[in-house]
């Protein structure tokens, strides 16, 4: 029996476990229902432990199987406003060979109260879904009171730097909060970036294809890095004057996708502090000091600076996928009743 093929509910001595698969995830994980969740994680993270509705995470345990170029990462979580706590284990292993897809993940949902296991997703759509809906919760704070367009009446332009499943959520997101002109994509492999291009316009996002980094980026509005690259794929001299970058990639001390001399030039928000600090090559490497948390931002502690280049630094929270999890499970609920 395949993953997707798991029964419904699986039955354990403290009660039945929901059991959710990633076509049920894809099928109720909405942005209009998935951002306010996001946005709401994203406070709740900064708020901290001790805020009566703030959230509890520490840093995410990394096991490295350097036998097949892979890792294991832990991601626990608990979000008090929520009433619910999850931990996600997602492994990334270079299966190319085998048929089998880079990434796999699963999240146990719990009751906070009573610790009980409420569900078991799978955690593939999840992690694409809620990455991409942080960068557009993440985008819309800082855009907010800038000349840039977000109607895309006067002509926004989004770049997509990747094809993967992170490259096609984010054209689909920033389609969803920007309306822009047009989307440039660009991949490594043109052929996936002619199919990814494919398959958003017969979806009416008006997607374009790039032949370089440079054509993608050089006219955006707003650049979204979602490649898996360990080198820097991003310049300076690229990225327009008070441009917006997401980074989602290069969530490793040792991995890079922009340049030093962009971050060290940029005004960087970041999903976590203590992440970014430890986590992310992009700013352990250059050096460069992450000015806010995007939860200070939506909380008014900490300004949005629109003087210059802006870069979100996203790693991934556990906060975000345990309101998320919790979100589908009432959404499936609620079909059941």
């Amino acid at each position: 029996m395949s993953v997707t093929e798991a029964p419904k509910s699986i039955h354990s001595t403290s009660g039945p476990i929901k059991w959710i698969s990633n076509e049920d995830v894809f099928r109720v994980l909405t942005w209009d229902r998935l951002l306010p969740a996001i946005r709401s994680a994203l406070v709740a993270y900064t708020q901290g432990p001790n805020h009566p509705h703030g959230a509890v995470q520490p840093l995410r345990t990394t096991i490295e199987a350097p036998q097949n170029q892979g890792v294991m990462i832990v991601m626990p979580g608990l979000v008090k406003k929520e009433g619910a706590m999850a931990v996600k284990t997602l492994t990334s292993i270079q299966n190319a060979q085998l048929g089998l897809c880079i990434t796999s993940a699963i999240v146990q949902l719990m009751d906070s109260t009573t610790g009980c296991t409420t569900a078991i997703l799978q955690g593939e759509a999840l992690t694409e879904l809620r990455t991409a809906a942080a960068s557009a919760v993440a985008t819309l704070e800082i855009l907010r009171g800038r000349d840039v367009p977000k109607d895309g009446h006067d002509g926004t332009i989004v770049a997509v730097l990747g094809a993967g499943a992170q490259g096609r959520s984010h054209a689909r997101v920033m389609t969803h909060i920007l309306k822009p002109k047009k989307i440039m994509l660009w991949a490594r492999r043109p052929e996936a970036a002619k199919a990814l291009c494919a398959t958003l316009q017969s979806e009416g996002i008006p997607a374009e294809v790039a032949a370089t980094v440079q054509e993608a980026v050089k006219d955006a509005d707003v650049i979204n890095n979602c490649t898996s690259t360990s080198t820097p794929i991003l310049k300076a001299e690229w990225v327009k004057p008070r441009a917006h970058v997401n980074s989602v990639g290069a969530h490793a001390p040792n991995k890079q996708e922009m340049e030093e001399d962009l971050v060290r030039a940029a005004t960087i928000y970041a999903d976590s502090y203590e992440s970014a600090q430890r986590e992310a090559g992009d700013i352990i490497k250059s050096g460069a000091t992450v000015f806010a948390e995007i939860g200070e931002v939506i909380l008014g502690t900490k300004p949005v600076l629109n003087d210059k280049i802006t870069i979100f630094k996203s790693l991934g929270l556990a906060v975000e996928d345990v309101v998320s999890a919790q979100l589908v499970y009432q959404c499936l609920k609620t079909e059941e009743q």
